[in-house]
């Protein structure tokens, strides 16, 4: 599966009921017909709206000023006559008259690769223009703003290296995350700030920063596909059955071993992942969060893509909101000694995937198998050293870094 196309479906599998994104790729300039249609959104956690929108081949598309005033956001037509739009996070909306009633039941649309540039970075995503205004899936406003991010995060991180630069050249960044609640059918839009002067000043005082520098996560919470209409993309192989052996090598992340994780420019070579792993970005593949995250989504298939918790900047936040009311399937438990085979663990930095527990004749858990990315600490996969299992006392497991919680399956 190509990389653009997996990008969308792992931190940010996308609804197909009332879409807000989806994996049709429409050819440069095809006409469709786009029918009128609702979507019930709610912007910064207030009251739940009745946006119009138009539906093409299941999926829906919205007006982008119908998005960017409900955010405060700034948008308008690019000038040079390019096909898109431009967002600018921190204008306010230039008018926030309501936006005029859709009553065209069905037209005929030519739907093409457009430009949603978000505070002057250029996102590629489908759209159409109908009667004057321009209609985006809404999951392509965050893939804009996650993109935008990284750039910003990359920025930030060069200038704190460096010696020349008091300040990063932005304080905050405004994002925008995009949640489908599958039991109410309900759209969340948000507007998000990323603390980069936080982000500056860890990396300034050599201390690991506290806003991860991740494309998946920066979204925190991914839009969801409905568990009903989706198909099924991961095959999970389960939790294990019986302890492994040490130094063995379980997660399935590369297609063809010969091909490599990475190409001869020294990109990732996203063509040769397996699908639970293919997902993130340059930047945050290779890390623990890429490699845990993956291979709780390979070991329990896509009952973990319908559990919106949180993997954010904020590792503490991913045993925090597996507790939330979104994530049924889901716990997170800050006890110690809760650990259990499949979950992941924790740490204040780090996140780590606990393969098999041996437990005591009173049940107390003992040692702990587990498999891990980002061993070398640089950000670099490397199959013949990361991933393998090791083995641990539990006393010693949990006093490895400081201890979070565990993110587990009920």
């Amino acid at each position: 599966m190509k990389r653009k196309k997996m990008a969308t479906v792992a931190l940010a599998a996308v609804m197909a009921l009332t879409a807000v994104g989806g994996f049709t790729v429409y050819g440069a300039s095809d006409t469709k017909t786009a029918t009128l249609n609702n979507a019930q959104v709610r912007f910064n956690n207030g009251k739940v709206q009745t946006i119009q929108c138009y539906n093409i081949d299941g999926f829906n598309f919205v007006r982008a000023r119908d998005i960017t005033n409900n955010l405060g956001m700034a948008v308008g037509a690019i000038q040079n006559g390019d096909t898109g739009v431009m967002v600018h996070p921190y204008q306010a909306p230039t008018s926030n008259a309501a936006p005029e009633k859709l009553t065209q039941q069905s037209a005929k649309v030519k739907v093409v690769e457009g430009n949603l540039i978000y505070d002057g970075w250029v996102s590629k995503a489908e759209c159409f223009l109908l009667n004057g205004r321009y209609y985006f899936k809404l999951a392509d406003f965050a893939n804009a703003a996650n993109t935008q991010l990284d750039v910003a995060l990359e920025t930030v991180e060069f200038e704190a290296k460096g010696e020349y630069a008091k300040t990063p050249y932005m304080a905050t960044h405004n994002g925008i995350e995009v949640v489908w609640n599958n039991d109410t059918k309900v759209i969340d839009v948000n507007k998000t700030t990323t603390d980069l002067q936080q982000f500056f000043n860890d990396i300034r005082g050599g201390k690991v920063p506290t806003v991860k520098p991740d494309k998946e996560a920066a979204n925190k919470d991914e839009v969801k596909e409905s568990a009903a209409d989706k198909e099924v993309k991961f095959k999970a192989s389960g939790v294990l059955t019986s302890a492994p052996k040490e130094g063995a090598v379980l997660a399935d992340i590369l297609l063809d071993n010969s091909e490599g994780a990475y190409l001869a420019n020294g990109s990732v070579n996203w063509d040769n992942l397996t699908g639970p792993y293919n997902h993130g970005s340059e930047r945050t593949f290779g890390q623990c969060t890429w490699y845990a995250h993956g291979r709780f989504i390979e070991t329990y298939g896509d009952m973990i893509l319908d559990n919106v918790y949180r993997r954010g900047e904020d590792l503490a936040a991913w045993v925090k909101s597996a507790q939330d009311d979104r994530c049924p399937d889901l716990d997170g438990i800050t006890d110690p000694n809760a650990v259990v085979p499949g979950c992941l663990a924790v740490f204040e930095g780090h996140v780590l995937f606990v393969e098999w527990v041996d437990y005591n004749t009173d049940g107390d858990p003992v040692k702990v198998y587990f498999t891990e990315a980002n061993t070398q600490h640089n950000g670099t996969y490397y199959p013949d050293k990361d991933t393998k299992v090791k083995v641990m006392d539990l006393d010693d497991f949990i006093k490895r870094q400081p201890f979070v919680g565990y993110v587990i399956v009920k």
